[in-house]
């Protein structure tokens, strides 16, 4: 079926007709979004048709809520502290006191301009920073492929994605070799994953292996990601920053207290034998000296300072009240995944199998069945053979690369055939350590003693790849060499952080969407928590707590060290 042909309804943004009134399921409309963008043909969109779905879907970008700036400056004038002020300088005014007016209405004009340009300067450096970093994506229209701005895309696009691409928005990949796929920055795996013909890959996963045509079927706000984003803008808009309930709550405080003292003062000029308005004079001056009319503008100044300090430090500040919220807060929810670890695999101690197989012997064949190159290299490959001993390197270029199959998601392992210099041949395979094993003549031997490795590698959260040999020609027999085990390990100075967090009374709670054994390896890594074990939740386990009362959830939120299997949407 051609693009151009595909059915467009204006009531159901474009997703098909069924002559219904009944509003569909998400999961219907998820559906009929998906077919109805898998019809595009094998040209990609005309101009015309693109054109045409921007305009009805919009443009490929997380919505935000857009505030005339007018509006927003005169915000800053309005609240229960400027309206005192604005009462007091009526109140001057009235009496002629126009020295007093002109203090307090500059102190006003000051307070609203410096918080006003503050947060504008903020939001300047946000709204840059994200031009900065605005992605491009390859699209076919009218059988040719070009880059366009990746805001411009719309469902039934016909993308190009490869090796480094940011993914543009929610897409389902067409045939051919699977992709290797980093997803950390939307579960915070820290391990790629794959996915091949027919899978689907989110807005903001990075390609990490491989390239593949896919069919966009999400974009903006109806991707993955952009649902996230909406639920927590939604949340952040149905709250009050604590900055503004201290200022709103003192100055009740003070307002109430002032009012009250300067009327009992009014009556007792009277009974004094002042006139009503000598009387009221002086109650006046008396209510504008209980005013802290400085308040506000002292908080402001001092907070757009601690601004300016921050942003020398790299640190963008998207409202000056985050300064106070963060300088009040008690527990830091802090994500795991290249935050309180480098999000960069490393090799740790390897479990030996074969007693002539020594710990740099096992590294150095692994990397001989990973690709050398580094533009075929995926993050395994490339963490293996910078593992190579420094002394080894040297025979590792000796070898000559006669033949090399790829990590396949069926087959689940890498295999090469290599010569030597002394043009000897072998063949080295790395992979699932299962699959392996079951290659080897002396499995049964061995059998037991790497299932027991691979077992206790996979409760601590690592990654295992088992490593075999066969030295000869094509007849040779496989045998097991050992287990290599892969980490994510943490940053250098991350214990020193918690340590310093921990000392100014701030509770570390980690944030994961990696498994559970994985999230508890690297919370004792960490030190995150005093006990020897920290408590990680699952999500299941959360879910399961807050049907039974949000009393349960929170009491368990508190006591647990950190979140494990989390998604955008928890």
């Amino acid at each position: 079926m051609d693009a151009a042909s595909a059915p467009l309804l204006g009531e159901e943004k474009g997703y098909g007709a069924s002559g219904k009134t009944e509003v569909p399921s998400r999961e219907e409309e998820d559906r009929r979004a998906v077919e109805f963008a898998m019809a595009t043909g094998p040209e990609g969109l005309a101009e015309a048709e693109a054109a045409k779905r921007l305009e009805e879907f919009g443009p490929n970008v997380l919505e935000e809520a857009k505030r005339n700036e007018l509006l927003i400056f005169l915000s800053f004038f309005w609240g229960p502290m400027p309206i005192m002020i604005w009462a007091a300088t009526a109140v001057v005014a009235v009496e002629g006191d126009w020295e007093d007016f002109g203090v307090l209405l500059t102190l006003q004009v000051v307070n609203g301009t410096v918080g006003f340009f503050e947060e504008k300067s903020a939001g300047d450096a946000i709204a840059a920073l994200k031009d900065s970093l605005a992605p491009r994506a390859s699209v076919k229209r009218s059988g040719a492929f070009r880059s366009v701005d990746a805001s411009t895309l719309v469902p039934g696009d016909l993308l190009n994605v490869k090796l480094g691409d940011i993914v543009p928005a929610d897409c389902k990949l067409l045939g051919g070799k699977a992709l290797e796929v980093d997803q950390a920055a939307l579960t915070g795996e820290s391990l790629p994953v794959t996915r091949g013909a027919g899978d689907t890959v989110f807005m903001g996963s990075v390609i990490r292996r491989g390239e593949l045509e896919a069919v966009v079927c999400f974009t903006g706000g109806r991707t993955f990601f952009g649902r996230a984003a909406e639920m927590v803008n939604r949340a952040a808009g149905e709250q009050q920053g604590r900055f503004a309930k201290v200022m709103f709550q003192n100055t009740i405080v003070l307002f109430t207290l002032s009012v009250t003292l300067c009327t009992v003062i009014y009556f007792k000029l009277m009974e004094s034998g002042l006139s009503p308005i000598k009387a009221l004079g002086t109650t006046v001056v008396i209510l504008i000296a209980c005013i802290p009319i400085a308040m506000q503008i002292v908080s402001t100044t001092v907070m757009a300072v601690g601004g300016r300090s921050l942003a020398e430090k790299k640190a963008i500040l998207a409202r000056l009240s985050a300064i106070e919220e963060l300088a009040g807060m008690d527990i830091l929810c802090s994500d795991k995944t290249g935050t309180l670890t480098q999000n960069k695999l490393q090799l740790f101690d390897p479990v030996l199998i074969d007693p002539d197989v020594d710990a740099n012997e096992l590294v150095f064949l692994g990397a001989l069945a990973a690709k050398r190159m580094a533009s075929g290299a995926d993050a395994i490959d490339t963490v293996i053979v910078a593992s190579v001993a420094e002394k080894d390197r040297p025979r590792l270029e000796e070898y000559s690369e006669l033949e090399f199959t790829p990590f396949d998601p069926v087959l689940k392992r890498t295999e090469a055939r290599v010569a030597g210099a002394d043009g000897r041949e072998m063949r080295v395979t790395k992979g699932a350590t299962k699959v392996v094993l079951d290659l080897c003549s002396d499995k049964h031997a061995v059998g037991d003693a790497v299932m027991k490795a691979n077992d206790g590698l996979a409760s601590r959260g690592f990654r295992s790849l088992g490593v075999a040999v066969a030295r000869g020609g094509a007849t040779a027999e496989w045998r097991f060499a050992g287990v290599l085990s892969l980490f994510d390990p943490p940053r250098v100075d991350t214990k020193e952080t918690l340590e310093r967090a921990r000392g100014m009374g701030i509770t570390v709670k980690m944030v994961t969407g990696d498994q559970t054994a994985i999230a508890v390896e690297t919370s004792r890594a960490i030190s995150l928590s005093a006990k020897s074990t920290p408590l990680i939740l699952d999500m299941k386990e959360f879910s399961a707590a807050d049907g039974k009362s949000a009393a349960a959830a929170t009491a368990l939120c508190e006591r647990v060290d950190g979140f494990a299997e989390v998604y955008p949407e928890h």
